[in-house]
């Protein structure tokens, strides 16, 4: 009896302390941050550095509204990101746009290494980018990124003034 206690109560620190860890370390990263003139759209270079995919839930904008729209640009490090979601453009030819519901963010796609990767000259077409961009009809001064991980909820919120 005092063994299955003993084992169980192990159990439960090992995944407690997983759950800190995680809740400590998120794995949404953000990298670079593009704005449009008008300031009413924004790309954001994203990742994960974590040890599974993660999947963005929602996207609001300033103080908790809704955007006009929401996509997930996937390009690779040579080509970068389009400034707007226009999927005619010369540069949408190279860029897939994705509906945040469609797609995770898989695990080692860390922005900073990638555009390291770039900055050596190293970079590939295989190196795959993602960029969250956001379009609203007014000033957009943060994002608020909602995202679920290994089944944990995750909130980010990244400011852009």
């Amino acid at each position: 009896m005092k063994k299955i206690l003993l084992v169980a109560f192990i159990l439960v620190l090992l995944i407690g302390g997983f759950f800190i860890y995680i809740k400590v370390t998120p794995p949404l990263v953000t990298g670079t941050i593009f704005k449009g003139q008008d300031h009413h759209n924004v790309v954001i270079a994203i990742g994960n550095k974590g040890i599974g995919d993660l999947e963005i839930t929602s996207v609001k904008v300033n103080n908790h509204a809704d955007p006009n729209e929401i996509k997930i640009q996937v390009s690779n490090a040579l080509v970068g990101f389009a400034g707007t979601i226009d999927e005619n453009s010369v540069a949408a030819s190279h860029i897939q746009y994705f509906n945040i519901e469609d797609i995770s963010i898989p695990k080692g796609t860390i922005p900073e290494e990638l555009l390291k990767k770039f900055d050596e000259g190293s970079a590939t077409e295989k190196d795959t980018i993602y960029g969250l961009t956001v379009n609203h009809h007014e000033d957009i001064h943060n994002v608020h990124i909602k995202y679920r991980y290994l089944g944990i909820l995750f909130n980010e919120t990244v400011v852009l003034d």
